[in-house]
């Protein structure tokens, strides 16, 4: 196993974070290597994975008093105690919520002494503890953006486990991954856009579909102004509280003067809301920042988000109310999971609970050319041949094509279950109007004309090409809502009607030709 260092990114609990204030700092990120790491009570070795080095996730059965208990005495006998980790923004945690997703803070009974979670669950599984089943890793998010063939020394110096190097990730050569990264060759870079806001030509209707976004934040955009297809809101106190809308902007008269980057993830949920707004001009969008621009969440800090916005869900369904009720969850991230325990954890009980009461989920398959599993895209299986009244919508995985919309990227992860490709290489969208430190290689200014090369990374056009599952993602989460538009009924907003609705149309969806 292999711990990042300080200068390792901050995430969702780090300075830059949604909203601009610090929160609680990580705790050091550890890369389980499957050389040196524990095996399984089988005796296989592990897969690789990012973890929390000093956390666990615990069923909420634990969080009952006698669980507690139980769960103190089983970590008693390696020597360790435990505290319930608060949440991002400090506040407190109700043990006892019928969820998965509660964060434990390990503590050694000697303050000298190392932990590391992995090594703890495994011993706990050996010495056949009952709560061991109640327990799991709180695992270290990423995007299924365009960061080819890994990201570099963050993975924690593992070398060639991730992103196809050497062969593990089943023989995809990282040099032919991160040619992606090239601009011109899918890297992102600025373009021109001649055509204006789609929300202008979108349809009246009873009630728009709801995407939903959990992301980096939605930044201030011509096509993103107040009351306009978009809605804000961050987790506090564990519940969604509406976030204060930014200003309507106009396009930029003058260029604003040079900054530096922000992050490698700067504007990628302004990316995806773009493509949602151009696949489904009526849907509303509903963000909800859960990392930063570094593009790192905690697993408790997104588990907490996705329940909140379940019990949000729930309750307007429960009353009637469509204002809080949600049609398609677009999820580009996950993690690489270093067992099968994944297919019962956190995020397959709680995705399932979204399926049950509705909700479309879909999530990109990763961008490192593995057929690995990456979660939550490794949780997707195929719709039910004949919808009854119980039926559920299973969450869907994407992949991405290449321009010609017939090859499939190479980045593009091969899971098990692929429901759909889309476009994901060099798709065009809206990005925050800013402009790096970057120049343009030549400049020629006379009589009060500039003239010059593009500058590349200049993005004060607001709008820009990029690559990844994370966007083929959005493109297939904005058909999704329109398919629930051909529905009819959106008014329906009960359980049974919403999962039949859902379940044709994803029918109607995987069923389509790539895009």
């Amino acid at each position: 196993m292999s711990e990042s260092g300080p200068d390792a990114p901050q995430g969702a609990n780090g300075e830059h974070a949604a909203g601009g204030s610090r929160r609680p700092e990580r705790p050091p990120v550890r890369a389980l290597d499957p050389a040196t790491a524990m095996r399984l009570t089988d005796g296989r070795p592990p897969l690789p994975a990012l973890y929390l080095s000093d956390r666990l996730l615990v069923r909420s059965a634990v969080g009952r008093p006698r669980g507690l208990d139980d769960l103190r005495t089983a970590l008693g006998r390696l020597e360790l105690d435990f505290r319930v980790t608060p949440r991002a923004d400090g506040s407190p945690r109700d043990l006892d919520q019928p969820t998965w997703g509660t964060s434990i803070t390990l503590q050694p009974t000697r303050s000298i002494d190392p932990v590391d979670a992995w090594s703890v669950l495994q011993r706990l599984r050996e010495a056949g503890e009952p709560v061991a089943e109640q327990l799991s890793l709180e695992h270290v998010l990423r995007p299924a953006d365009g960061y080819w063939g890994g990201v570099g020394g963050y993975w924690g110096g593992v070398g060639g486990y991730w992103g196809g190097v050497g062969g593990y990730w089943g023989g995809v050569g990282g040099s032919a991954l991160q040619e992606y990264s090239v601009p011109g060759r899918g890297g992102r870079m600025p373009v021109a856009l001649a055509l204006p806001d789609p929300r202008l030509r979108a349809r009246p209707l009873d009630r728009n579909p709801v995407v939903v976004v959990p992301d980096t934040a939605i930044a201030a955009h011509p096509w993103f102004t107040d009351g306009e297809g978009v809605v804000r809101l961050e987790l506090k106190d564990g519940r969604l509280v509406p976030v204060r809308t930014p200003k309507p902007v106009d396009p930029p008269i003058s260029v604003p003067a040079p900054t530096e980057p922000v992050g490698l993830l700067q504007g990628h949920a302004t990316f995806i809301a773009g493509l949602v707004r151009q696949g489904c001009p009526e849907a509303t969008i509903l963000s909800i920042p859960v990392m930063g621009d570094d593009g790192v969440v905690d697993e408790s800090v997104m588990l907490d988000v996705l329940q909140a916005l379940l019990d949000r869900h729930v309750h307007g369904q429960e009353h009637d109310d469509a204002s809080e009720v949600v049609d398609v969850l677009s999820l580009s991230l996950g993690y690489y999971a270093e067992d099968r325990s994944y297919t019962s954890g956190p995020v397959a009980d709680l995705l399932d609970r979204f399926a049950e009461h509705g909700v479309l989920v879909v999530a990109g398959v990763g961008n490192d050319g593995t057929d690995a599993p990456f979660v939550p895209a490794a949780l997707a299986a195929a719709p039910p041949k004949r919808i009854t009244a119980r039926s559920v919508p299973p969450l869907a995985s994407v992949g991405a094509t290449n321009p010609d919309g017939a090859t499939v990227a190479l980045f593009s992860n091969n899971l098990t279950v692929v429901s759909a490709l889309r476009s994901g290489v060099s798709v065009v969208s809206t990005l925050p109007l800013t402009n790096g430190m970057g120049q343009p290689s030549s400049q020629v200014s006379a009589d009060g004309t500039v003239r010059c090369t593009v500058d590349p990374d200049d993005y004060t056009g607001g709008f820009g090409i990029w690559s990844g599952t994370s966007f083929s993602t959005p493109v297939f989460a904005a058909e999704l809502a329109a398919a629930l538009i051909g529905e009819g009924g959106l008014t329906d907003v009960s359980s049974p009607a919403m999962r039949k609705r859902a379940l044709r149309a994803l029918r109607t969806c995987i069923g389509r030709a790539r895009s």
